[in-house]
């Protein structure tokens, strides 16, 4: 049977138009969609200021489109932009969140926004030069003990709310290792403030040098159940240790008879938590006429409430 290809020809040409027609009515169909955690971009921060306290960090974001657009809209093409341009200090102020706030890419119209208006702090900010303490973990081997801890540099300059920089009283090093050791650790290890809202004003790294000596009976003082002081705990707060007391040794630098027990004060710093349960080192400072060789536990629960 000979092939006629162009028999029909109208009807081939009304099923194909018919076809396209049916497909741009298909996909141009409006659908609407719920996106969540849509991020929350904070622009334009005065200079002078920093955003502090609790932060909504995303939002739901209802929009509608093309089926074919709204099907293949991803997350990460949606954000809510909050402008803070002109906002000035203050406690708890209200920003409304609309929907023209949000971008979403060009043929999607978003129809409303979850919440509507988001809540935050603005603080002035400022800087403070604050000591670096060295976090040591571990106890060296048999018959050895820590003897001194050295660090450099000895202050770092931190950064963040004054509010916050008030009650900074120091910046802590990544720990250093000790557990086994036979002699003198050196490390070179990151610097961070104890004050999650806080930051260092440049990344610093610190050498820390723990010195290892063998261990003299003469020159060694343990002393058992010594009470653990809470340091820098937040205003209107309680706090309680589990346990209430550690053990530690001490290597006395000048005459055993000479040396004053009472100048041995384990603590913990709390600075900047809130209520809750943590795992917190316990530090002892090194005082006159001794170092501490080593703290039994090195850590403690704390509750604060």
């Amino acid at each position: 049977m000979a092939w006629h290809p162009f028999r029909n020809a109208g009807l081939k040409i009304a099923a194909v138009a018919l076809g396209t027609l049916l497909w741009f009515t298909v996909s141009g169909q409006q659908v609407e969609r719920t996106v969540s955690r849509v991020p929350v971009v904070y622009r334009n921060v005065p200079a002078g200021l920093q955003i502090t306290g609790d932060l909504t960090e995303a939002v739901t974001v209802h929009v509608r489109g093309s089926e074919n657009q709204i099907s293949r809209l991803q997350t990460d093409e949606v954000s809510a932009v909050v402008d803070l341009a002109g906002a000035e200090a203050g406690q708890r102020s209200t920003f409304p969140l609309r929907t023209d706030q949000v971008a979403v890419p060009a043929g999607a119209e978003v129809m409303w926004v979850d919440p509507a208006e988001v809540t935050l702090t603005l603080e002035p900010s400022g800087t403070k030069a604050v000591p670096v303490r060295p976090t040591v973990d571990g106890e060296p081997a048999a018959g050895f003990m820590m003897t001194g801890v050295a660090v450099d540099p000895q202050t770092v300059v931190v950064a963040g709310p004054k509010s916050r920089l008030a009650i900074a009283t120091a910046a802590t090093t990544e720990p250093v290792s000790i557990a086994g050791a036979k002699q003198t650790v050196t490390a070179l290890v990151d610097i961070s403030p104890t004050d999650a809202e806080l930051r260092l004003r440049e990344p610093r790294s610190a050498r820390v040098t723990v010195t290892i000596e063998p261990e003299s009976s003469s020159n060694a003082r343990t002393l058992p159940a010594v009470p653990v002081a809470m340091r820098n705990l937040g205003a209107n707060l309680q706090a309680s240790a589990a346990p209430a007391a550690v053990t530690v040794t001490v290597h006395a630098l000048a005459r055993p008879g000479a040396f004053d027990e009472g100048s041995v004060a384990p603590y913990v710093d709390l600075v900047g938590l809130g209520p809750g349960q943590y795992t917190v080192p316990v530090r002892v400072d090194a005082g006159p006429g001794f170092s501490v060789s080593a703290i039994s536990p090195s850590a403690v629960a704390v509750r604060i409430r």
